[in-house]
């Protein structure tokens, strides 16, 4: 093989390389596990509300913390609507904001717990208005 043949197959290797990494390194998108996460987060939305008004903070707290941990399981994905980079900032926040809501939990503070919850709802709808 020539020296020119060589390096146009080396080049071209490199080139589809190049290519082919940035998509397998991205998570496709999974519909149902969206779905799920979403229809959790509706559930466990009135559970956490109960939850602070009877002053169980403990359910409370595994709330907000089951709010995080769906959140930041579907962060992986690529939404097919919408750019990834503000899907990673309003599931990012979202994450941080319940993580919060589980700190209000421990410090019984149910006022404060509450208006954590309205963040998260606001979150919510910034969410399904963008990538919906």
């Amino acid at each position: 093989m020539k020296t020119s043949t060589k390096v146009s197959a080396i080049l071209c290797a490199v080139l589809a390389l190049a290519l082919v990494v940035p998509v397998a390194a991205q998570t496709a998108y999974n519909r149902d596990e969206v779905i799920q996460v979403m229809r959790t987060n509706q559930q466990t939305l009135g559970q956490v509300r109960a939850a602070l008004n009877r002053g169980d903070f403990y359910a409370a707290a595994e709330g907000f913390w089951k709010f995080a941990e769906g959140q930041n399981r579907i962060m992986k994905f690529t939404p097919p609507k919408g750019n990834k980079a503000e899907w990673d900032r309003v599931l990012g926040k979202f994450v941080d904001t319940a993580l919060r809501g589980v700190g209000a939990a421990g410090e019984r503070d149910a006022p404060k717990a509450l208006k954590i919850l309205e963040e998260l709802q606001t979150l919510n709808k910034e969410g399904h208005s963008l990538f919906r």
